[in-house]
C-alpha cells in the first residue's frame, strides 16, 4: 500500500459541473482516487456524473499521486467530431 501525503491542490470545473462546484477552488487530497471520493461525499450529485481528470494539463486515467499547489481540472466528458 502506497503512503502519500495529503495536498493542497487547486481545482478547476468546466462544463455542467460547475453547477455542482464552485468554478474555481482548492481541496486536499493525496491523489485523484481520494480527491474524487471526497468531493462526490461533499457534493453527492458528482456521483452521477462522468468526469475527466487532468492535472497540470495532462488528463489521467488512472490513480495520480498529487503535489502542492498542483492544477486539477474536472471536466464533463467531451466528444470530438
Amino acid at each position: 500500500m502506497l503512503n502519500y501525503t495529503v495536498m493542497k491542490v487547486k481545482l478547476t470545473a468546466f462544463g455542467m459541473l460547475t453547477e455542482i462546484l464552485e468554478k474555481h477552488s482548492v481541496a486536499e487530497a493525496a491523489d485523484t482516487d481520494e480527491l474524487l471520493a471526497g468531493l462526490k461525499i461533499k457534493f453527492p450529485a458528482l456521483s452521477a456524473q462522468k468526469i475527466l481528470v487532468a492535472v497540470n494539463q495532462q488528463i489521467v486515467k488512472q490513480n495520480t499521486p498529487l503535489r502542492e499547489d498542483d492544477q486539477v481540472a474536472l471536466m464533463p466528458p467531451y466528444s470530438g467530431g
